[in-house]
């Protein structure tokens, strides 16, 4: 990590028909091979940043666009989505919108784009194969995309895309789908995808998740990037309430201790830093 791979400059983008900016002068970079988080209130630009991320705006979503995004140094505006695709690849809110809808079977919607690409039989099985298993949907390959459950589809669409190798990944809040269980199992899943060597975007309004998973948090508020640092500094703002965003509870759990003397230690943002914390306070 240390080397940018995304760089977001004074980036504006207004839809055609609004009044107001959706993302109004937003300015970030992501290092390579770390896990960004992105977070904010509804309607705070964040789906709009991912389109934007990965080209589908301006090329697909059109509107008045400012400033410039660069992938590994391309320049969105001037590269084809096709040619993006290569190094970044996004996976949708609604798995569902992820299908291609041409194929009979899991096995040929996770081959699908690698057809597009050309790439060869023998390679495109292999492939398929080792993504399936990555993405525990081995036992479902025969079956047609449309009649799996929510939670299947969402790793079908995951798996669809990083099957075709990008070097950065962006999920827009990709466990919509998913029960608890099943949406931690795939962010164990995208911390193993990000410990290969892939940059890892993620929209999450999961707060525990996030302070746990992130390397470094951005909050979006009405499309613009209010904060950026690490999960502790973000999480221990006491401005951060008023952009929409509540801490995690272990953040509200230390400070009350903290308060009452138990504790001298910093704040907890996980699990695990809450629980030690606790039962330091309980022995006394």
């Amino acid at each position: 990590m240390g080397k940018t791979i995304l760089e977001v400059k004074d980036f504006s983008f207004t839809y055609n028909q609004a009044i107001n900016k959706v993302l109004d002068h937003v300015n970030f970079r992501v290092d390579r091979g770390s896990f960004f988080c992105i977070i904010g209130a509804n309607g705070s630009g964040k789906s709009t940043l991912c389109n934007s991320l990965v080209g589908l705006i301006p090329h697909y979503f059109s509107g008045e666009m400012e400033g410039g995004i660069r992938v590994d140094g391309m320049d969105v505006r001037k590269s084809s989505i096709g040619e993006l695709s290569q190094k970044i690849g996004l996976v949708f809110q609604n798995p569902f919108n992820q299908l291609s809808y041409t194929a009979g079977t899991v096995a040929e919607e996770l081959a699908y784009g690698l057809g597009n690409r050309g790439v060869p039989g023998k390679v495109m099985q292999e492939k398929i194969e080792h993504m399936a298993q990555l993405m525990r949907i081995d036992d479902v390959l025969s079956k047609n995309p449309t009649e799996l459950s929510g939670g299947q589809v969402q790793r079908v669409a995951l798996g669809s895309v990083f099957i075709l190798d990008p070097e950065i990944l962006v999920l827009d809040e990709c466990t919509t789908q998913l029960d608890p269980l099943g949406a931690e199992e795939i962010f164990e899943i995208v911390k193993k995808i990000n410990g290969s060597g892939v940059t890892v975007i993620v929209v999450d309004h999961d707060m525990e998740r996030v302070a746990s998973y992130a390397d470094e948090v951005l909050v979006l508020s009405g499309g613009r990037a209010v904060k950026i640092g690490s999960p502790r500094s973000v999480f221990t703002d006491p401005e951060l309430e008023q952009y929409g965003v509540n801490p995690p509870e272990y953040v509200k759990i230390s400070d009350m201790l903290r308060k009452k003397g138990y504790t001298n230690r910093e704040t907890a943002i996980t699990e695990d830093q809450s629980i030690q914390m606790v039962k330091e306070a309980l022995k006394g």
